[in-house]
């Protein structure tokens, strides 16, 4: 086999273009395929870049023998060809890489995560940070909103969502479960229907709003009437959740 098919052999095992290759040792990408093609042959200085760029010495490329170092098994080919293109991503490509080796490292090891999965993560979409306030909106009785701690947790770039609240109790139960984790947006007020944080008297409810009343959708708790409170503000919508 000649030198021209032994570099074309090493270039596809190492998954490199002709252009790759050709930056790789500083030639023209036309050099590399008049190299394959046998149209010429590269003088000295190149074949020692081309020793370096594809990981193997003379024997390889005039006799077809691989030296030891350049031996790779399918699995180590593959993971050259992932660092590359990781390489050729750009930022926000590169956080979405890091996110799911994060992850995936973290399930194979038994190691918990503490990274939140939106439900339709699978899309891959680019991530912003909103404030996730440790105090919890209540799916129940009603709980005092009287903290403000907060930490930064990732949601879609897309989302509308300004801060998140931690859902307590179930009366917002089977959409909305203990603990979950609500994206809200903020506004002063929601529209008959929709889902919303509210403040009555000092204390958060997650309800729907219907009127003169706040319903939960769990069919065992009463309905709100909001003319036994004297202060009633609206802390904004409730878009979805996320799950941690």
């Amino acid at each position: 086999m000649g030198i021209g098919k032994q570099i074309r052999r090493a270039r596809e095992q190492l998954g490199l273009t002709q252009g790759q290759l050709a930056k790789a040792v500083g030639v023209t990408k036309s050099a590399i395929g008049n190299y394959e093609s046998g149209v010429s042959h590269p003088k000295e200085p190149v074949l020692y870049a081309l020793f370096e760029a594809l990981g193997c010495d003379a024997n390889f490329l005039f006799q077809g023998h691989y030296p030891p170092q350049a031996a790779l098994q399918a699995e180590d080919r593959a993971a050259a060809e992932h660092l590359r293109r990781y390489q050729a991503l750009d930022r926000d490509g590169r956080q979405l890489v890091d996110l799911i080796l994060e992850r995936e490292y973290s399930r194979i090891t038994g190691q918990e995560t503490t990274i939140l999965t939106p439900d339709f993560w699978p899309r891959l979409q680019p991530q912003k940070q909103i404030p996730f306030y440790a105090l919890p909106a209540s799916a129940g009785t009603g709980v005092y909103l009287d903290g403000s701690d907060s930490e930064p947790i990732s949601v879609p770039a897309s989302s509308e969502a300004d801060f998140a609240l931690r859902v307590s109790g179930d009366s917002m139960w089977p959409d909305y479960n203990d603990g979950d984790i609500l994206l809200i947006k903020q506004q002063p007020s929601v529209l008959p229907g929709e889902l919303g944080i509210f403040v009555l008297d000092g204390e958060g409810f997650f309800k729907k709003y219907a009127g003169d009343y706040l319903v939960s959708l769990n069919p065992r708790y009463a309905d709100i009437p909001l003319s036994r409170f004297e202060n009633i503000t609206c802390s904004g919508r409730v878009l979805g959740k996320l799950h941690g």
